[in-house]
């Protein structure tokens, strides 16, 4: 119901708060028409000379609705507001989740920009459609009906005079609202593309720095910002016009009101309080005319936001949780005939991938670039959506297992390490809240880092920056590194972690992953990383070549003794 009907959807969901706001703005609104009739008594009884009696109760009446007026603003303002707010963050929280779902390949299709102005921008657009524009479309809706029979029975014959241009709104609100919300969709996609744009500047600040290309950057951004001023500038032309037109018209019922109200004035037919709330309510008219166009534009905005927060919120995940099984101790994994390939890849890929891994074992993958071996990893921890029947652990397909499960037994840790704004303990303490400080202490001395962390000004609560900028590309690894083996998995994928790495570091950190008792997956370029490990699989770029000990690959794999001889020594 939330893609098909919004609107409903959160009107259902947060019913009490949305009605309770409701009842309070028709009370608002009934309170607010009928006081410019108290004014109309007071003014009556002025002129006929009445005593002060019944001019102070009239007064005192006006004063009591004025106070009724203070509370109900107030109560649907703050019932209303709690429905729309709560709306948005449901909203914005099952596209976070639903986007945390998604499959790798998906955020290859799209840029981190486009999501986050997605997630922010998009969605705080719809929250202004089911929101304030309902508000101001039910609010404009209310006065009209309660204002138009007070003015007909004031005098029907002014009322009919002066509202001549009603009939014209519904007109005017249905061409300029369809012209909105084709203008504001192709705003909200520039605003999408410079957000992007801004973000991949920022992120490859240093790339640009090194290569003098601010000033070429900085034209990209200018046309990307003169796309977005001049979509923005198309969306304000049109949404302008509502305003300068609705109150030209009612404005125009109050001159004429002038014209037809003198005769009956100076006949006595009618009197000055009737001609002054009659006035007043010609103004308030103003604004159900004005929030009929308003109303419909911020909706038909907001509309167009959720049709990109739809499209999202439908793609499907290509790897869906599906599993019933909860993945226990790991013991075997057995890769059979696996076969993948990206979207619009017309060759490469891996193709009858095939080896096993028992516990406790620790087996080296290599191949040349673009030879499928992260691919590979990503595959055995489900990151990718993985052919059914081809990976089998503990002798069962792995899409039977929870994703959950499976993520907990089996950790990658990725050639490019992420490293969250947080402090050096809290990123290490993702793999388990629950480590403790002797825990912390020993897989950074594995890793070869905790003389360095403790040089730092704040050791282990030292703040990093975003993707741990304050820290060098080996330390990165080397934290990413530690954080894995910190992990409760029982099989941990290491892709090329150690690329970044000075040799006597590496030759540290090889020693210390031989003492791991864990079963281990190492993908390496560099032989002498492997040189532990009992089986290594060679890739190339057909696929699969070899999967046996490093003796016989030295004699019967192409691939591999062609990376010995370029590398000098056999591991």
């Amino acid at each position: 119901m939330l893609l098909t009907s919004p609107l409903s959807y959160y009107i259902k969901k947060f019913g009490r708060s949305f009605w309770l706001g409701m009842l309070f703005l028709l009370i608002t609104n009934t309170l607010d028409g009928v006081y410019p009739l108290i004014i109309k008594q007071a003014l009556d009884e002025v002129t006929a000379g009445q005593g002060f009696a019944s001019i102070a109760k009239t007064s005192a009446v006006f004063f009591a609705v004025m106070a009724g007026l203070a509370v109900t603003r107030y109560g649907w303002r703050i019932f209303f507001g709690d429905y729309h707010t709560k709306a948005a963050e449901h909203l914005r929280q099952r596209l976070y989740r639903h986007l945390c779902q998604l499959d790798l390949q998906f955020y290859s299709r799209n840029q981190i920009g486009e999501l986050m102005s997605l997630i922010v921008n998009d969605v705080q657009s719809f929250r202004q459609a089911i929101g304030n524009s309902v508000l101001i479309l039910v609010d404009g809706a209310v006065i009209l009906l309660v204002i138009l029979p007070i003015m007909i029975s004031l005098n029907p014959s002014w009322t009919w005079k002066t509202m001549v241009f009603l009939p014209f709104v519904p007109l005017l609100i249905r061409w300029v609202t369809q012209l909105i919300f084709k203008r504001y969709k192709i705003e909200q996609e520039k605003l999408s593309l410079l957000s992007g744009y801004t973000q991949e500047t920022v992120s490859g600040i240093r790339v640009l720095k090194s290569f003098v290309q601010e000033r070429t950057r900085l034209k990209g951004y200018r046309r990307l910002n003169l796309e977005y001023e001049t979509a923005c500038n198309r969306v304000a032309i049109v949404d302008s016009l509502f305003s300068p037109i609705m109150q030209f018209g009612v404005a125009a019922g109050s001159v004429i009101l002038i014209f037809i109200a003198t005769d009956d004035l100076l006949t006595g037919a009618a009197s000055i309080g009737t001609f002054v709330a009659f006035q007043r309510y010609i103004i308030k008219m103003v604004w159900p005319m004005t929030a009929f166009g308003l109303g419909f534009s911020q909706y038909q905005k907001g509309m167009a936001s959720f049709s990109r927060i739809r499209a999202a919120l439908e793609t499907p995940t290509r790897i869906p949780d599906t599993g019933k099984r909860e993945l226990g101790p790991f013991a075997r994994l057995d890769v059979r005939g696996l076969e993948f390939r990206y979207e619009n890849q017309e060759q490469g890929g891996l193709k009858n991938v095939a080896f096993s891994v028992e516990k406790n074992e620790k087996i080296g993958i290599v191949g040349p670039i673009g030879s499928g071996k992260t691919t590979l990893a990503l595959l055995l921890g489900r990151l990718l959506p993985v052919p059914a029947g081809s990976v089998l652990v503990n002798g069962a397909p792995i899409e039977d297992y929870t994703l959950e499960s499976l993520r907990r037994r089996i950790c990658i840790v990725t050639q490019e390490p992420l490293l969250f704004s947080m402090s050096i303990e809290d990123n290490l303490k993702l793999a388990a809240p629950d480590l403790t400080a002797s825990d912390v202490r020993r897989a950074l001395e594995q890793v070869q880092m905790w003389d360095e962390i403790q040089k730092l000004p704040h050791g282990l609560q030292t703040e990093l920056g975003e993707k741990g900028v304050n820290l060098s590309g080996g330390q990165k690894q080397r934290l990413a590194l530690a954080r894995g083996m910190l992990s409760n998995c029982d099989l941990l994928i290491l892709d090329d972690v150690m690329s970044a790495v000075d040799h006597n570091t590496e030759e540290k950190l090889i020693a210390a992953l031989a003492e791991w008792n864990k079963t281990l997956i190492l993908i390496s370029h560099r032989l002498t990383v492997l040189r532990d490990c009992s089986k290594i699989l060679v890739l190339n770029e057909s696929g699969y070549e070899d999967f046996a000990a490093e003796v016989e690959l030295a004699h019967r794999s192409p691939t591999f003794k062609q990376m010995q001889k370029h590398q000098g020594d056999a591991p």
